[in-house]
């Protein structure tokens, strides 16, 4: 009797110990995979960038084209706060980014500019393809915007773009 006492006493222990060091580890290893780092994302509410190393890309959006423009002579040299353009039209929507160029970015290298947009129908290309060449010294942090012409006056919101910079 007095054995059956001594284990329904210990038997609480026996019970409280594994499930307080299974918590002690389970906090433990919770509060050491917890990191906060900075990232850069890939794709912003639906719109996906592929981007080269030595970029980086800002969206400024759509916009009604106020000022019909001729398209740039391609490749464009790298101009810090340049403007880089497909032919525009009076009424018709362009889209537009700017591109930062990085210590990363080779010298003297042409680079490609793409969007390719979905508004509904599948991917197709927004215009073309504009080029531009990187000087022989990269200085980071300098910027040009990149220009491309709907070609419509209207169109549904697109599901998806893509940008891309090879």
């Amino acid at each position: 009797m007095k054995k059956m006492m001594s284990l329904k006493r210990f038997m609480p222990l026996k019970l409280l110990i594994p499930i307080l060091i299974i918590s002690i580890l389970a906090v433990v290893s919770f509060a050491a995979s917890v990191t906060i780092t900075t990232t850069t994302s890939q794709a912003v509410q639906g719109v996906i960038y592929n981007v080269v190393g030595g970029f980086t890309v800002a969206p400024n959006n759509f916009a009604v084209t106020y000022d019909a423009a001729s398209a740039t002579t391609l490749p464009a040299t790298w101009s810090n706060g340049g403007t880089v353009t497909t032919a525009t039209t009076f009424g018709n929507w362009q889209y537009s980014l700017t591109v930062t160029i990085n210590a990363a970015a080779s010298a003297s290298t042409t680079y490609t500019v793409t969007v390719t947009w979905n508004t509904g129908s599948g991917y197709t290309t927004l215009g073309s393809g504009l080029t531009f060449t990187t000087l022989d010294t990269i200085t980071a942090g300098q910027t040009m915007t990149f220009v491309f012409n709907t070609g419509q006056t209207t169109f549904n919101a697109p599901a998806g773009m893509l940008i891309t910079i090879a």
